[in-house]
C-alpha cells in the first residue's frame, strides 16, 4: 500500500563516491586500491516459481537467501506494486527443489529473513491489512510457520533482539491511528515474549512526508542502535542500552549504516556490518567508530556461521573474518541480488526468479 523511497541509483553511486572522498576520520576507509577479483562461472540451479509468477519485474529480484537448517528461504515480492500475499518457502540446494508454501504471508514482500535464537523471522514489509491493524512478521519460532500480529503499523521493515529475551520490530506507523498518534518512524519492543508491544523511540519530520521510517535494527555489546531515514529536518544515530536512550554524534562516526533494506545491514563479531552511510562501500561500526571497506556497493549480506561473513557488492562476492579485512572471492553474474553459502557452495539469488552456484569455489 506505500512504496519504498529510494533516489535513482546514479543519483546515489555518484553521491556515495563523492562522499566517500570527503568521509570524516572516523569514517574514511584507507586509500588502498582493492586487489583484482576471481572470475568464476555460474550454473543455473532452480526457477523460484513463486517469484516467477510474480506480476512486475521488481516481484521477480530475489532479495535475500535466509539460511537454516540447510535450505535456503527465498525473500521476494514488489511492494511498490503491491503485489501479495507472499509465500514462505525453501530451496533445498542438495534436491535442488523448491518447497510448497510453508505460510501464507499477508505482506506485498518479503524482503528479509532474520535468524534469532535460532529460529527466522520474515518482517511483513508492507502489510497488506490496513494500518490501523495490528501486524507484524511470520516465524518458526514456535516450531510451525505462523504469522504473528503484534501491533498497529505501516510497515514492519526489520526484526531484532538486544539480550536475547526481548523481541524488536521497526518501521514506520500511521499518523492517522488513534492508537499511535503522530506518525513516521517508529520502533516496538516487546519484553514478555512478544505478547505485549510498546513503542519506545519515534523520529519524523516537523511537517510529515509520509516516508521517515527506521529501516533496519541492531545490537552489539548490550545496545540496540537504529537511525531513521528521509526525516526532512535529519535524524541521529540512536543507541538503546537497556535503561536509556542516547544519540552517537554524526560527527565521529557520520551515518555508519545509511541503507533502505534490512538484509544490508548484519551483527558480526560484536560489529555491526552494513551499506555505508557517508561512505561508499561496507561498512563495519563498533559502537565507537565506523571503517569503511571500498569494496563496491553492498547489495547483501549472509552470516551462515562459518566464522566469515560474506558480501555481494558491485565488484562481486567478498568474505571477511571480522567485518574489516576483505578477500575478494568470486565476480558476479549481472543481476546477482542476494547470497547464501550452504556446505562450503556459494550461491546467489537472482533478478530473473532464478539461483544460480559459483563453479569451482569451495569456500
Amino acid at each position: 500500500m506505500h512504496t519504498r523511497h529510494t533516489a535513482p541509483v546514479v543519483l546515489i553511486t555518484a553521491v556515495a563516491a563523492a562522499l566517500a572522498l570527503a568521509a570524516s576520520p572516523a569514517q574514511a576507509a584507507k586509500p588502498v586500491k582493492p586487489g583484482p577479483v576471481p572470475s568464476h562461472t555460474t550454473t543455473l540451479v532452480g526457477t523460484d516459481p513463486f517469484a516467477a509468477a510474480q506480476p512486475t519485474a521488481a516481484g521477480h529480484l530475489l532479495r535475500d537467501l535466509g539460511h537454516d537448517g540447510g535450505r535456503l528461504y527465498v525473500a521476494y515480492g514488489d511492494y511498490d506494486a503491491n503485489t501479495g500475499p507472499q509465500q514462505v518457502h525453501t530451496f533445498d540446494p542438495v534436491s535442488g527443489q523448491f518447497s510448497a508454501s510453508l505460510l501464507q504471508v499477508p505482506t506485498e514482500e518479503i524482503s528479509v529473513y532474520r535468524k534469532l535464537n535460532g529460529k527466522l523471522y520474515a518482517p511483513m514489509t508492507d502489510p497488506r491489512d490496513p494500518s490501523t491493524s495490528n501486524v507484524g512478521y511470520a516465524t518458526n519460532a514456535t516450531g510451525a510457520w505462523t504469522n504473528q500480529m503484534k501491533a498497529p503499523a505501516v510497515h514492519i521493515y526489520d526484526v531484532a533482539t538486544m539480550n536475547g529475551s526481548d523481541l524488536w520490530m521497526v518501521g514506520s506507523v500511521s499518523r492517522y491511528d488513534a492508537a499511535t498518534p503522530g506518525g513516521g518512524a517508529a520502533a516496538y519492543r516487546s519484553t514478555d515474549g512478544g505478547q505485549t508491544w510498546q513503542i519506545v523511540a519515534r523520529d519524523t519530520s516537523v511537517v510529515e512526508n509520509g516516508y521517515e521510517r527506521y529501516y533496519w535494527a541492531a545490537a552489539i555489546n548490550g545496545t540496540m542502535y537504529l537511525q531513521a531515514e528521509d526525516v526532512t529536518e535529519g535524524a541521529p544515530l540512536r543507541a538503546f542500552n537497556g535503561t536509556t536512550w542516547s544519540t552517537v554524534p554524526e560527527a565521529s562516526v557520520g551515518r555508519p549504516c545509511g541503507t533502505v533494506a534490512a538484509n544490508r545491514v548484519e551483527v558480526f563479531k560484536n560489529r555491526i556490518v552494513c551499506a555505508g552511510g557517508t561512505a561508499f562501500g561496507v561498512t563495519t561500526f563498533d559502537g565507537v567508530s565506523a571503517v569503511t571497506a571500498p569494496i563496491g556497493a553492498l547489495t547483501d549480506l549472509a552470516v551462515p556461521g562459518d566464522g566469515y561473513i560474506y558480501a555481494l557488492t558491485s565488484t562481486g562476492v567478498h568474505r571477511s573474518l571480522d567485518g574489516l579485512k576483505w578477500t575478494a572471492l568470486s565476480t558476479a553474474p549481472a543481476g546477482a541480488q542476494s547470497v547464501a553459502v550452504v556446505n562450503g557452495t556459494v550461491y546467489l539469488g537472482m533478478n530473473n526468479s532464478t539461483i544460480v552456484k559459483i563453479n569451482k569455489l569451495t569456500v
